[in-house]
């Protein structure tokens, strides 16, 4: 009799086993109107709200890669720009360093020429005292030679002609 109680236990009544599964069948109805579907909706809203900050994030990520792109293009007009405009500056330096060098130039040559042309002065200048000086030595060495003999217009000819005649050879 024991593998029949045990043959009983474990074989369950068809009418009890029915009745379970329909109480189940209830329950899960009742869990899938009442539990399932409100949270499945909620689960549904929630992933729908996560893809579109995903869509939104990747719409963001795009928009700051173009402005990126956007940036480095203007950085690189930029670069370009100021290599243009530090080659320029180093040009104008040039032109001005040569108008410089020139004006100089033309400074020194004129200083130079003023100079040359001071000391021809000057020159003709001691030439002509030296000249002046050597007439008159001669006028009073004649003067006293001659004591009265000749005019001094005269006289003054004769020692112009002959300084001359010296200042030539």
């Amino acid at each position: 009799m024991q593998i029949v109680d045990i043959l009983a236990l474990l074989v369950p009544n068809i009418w009890t086993a029915i009745t379970q599964l329909c109480a189940t069948a209830v329950l899960f109805f009742a869990l899938y109107k009442l539990a399932y579907k409100p949270v499945k909706k909620i689960l549904d809203a929630r992933s729908e709200y996560e893809q579109n900050r995903l869509a939104e994030a990747d719409a963001l990520k795009k928009e700051n890669e173009e402005m990126k792109k956007q940036m480095e293009a203007e950085l690189a007009k930029a670069d370009d720009k100021a290599r243009e405009v530090i080659e320029e500056a180093r040009q104008e330096g040039n032109r001005i360093k040569e108008v410089l060098e020139q004006e100089g130039k033309e400074k020194s040559e004129q200083m130079m020429a003023e100079a040359r042309e001071d000391i021809e002065q000057q020159r003709s200048k001691m030439l002509s005292e030296m000249h002046e000086e050597i007439v008159n030595v001669a006028m009073t060495a004649t003067e006293r030679l001659l004591n009265d003999k000749l005019n001094k217009k005269t006289d003054r000819k004769a020692v112009d002609e002959f300084i001359k005649e010296v200042t030539e050879k």
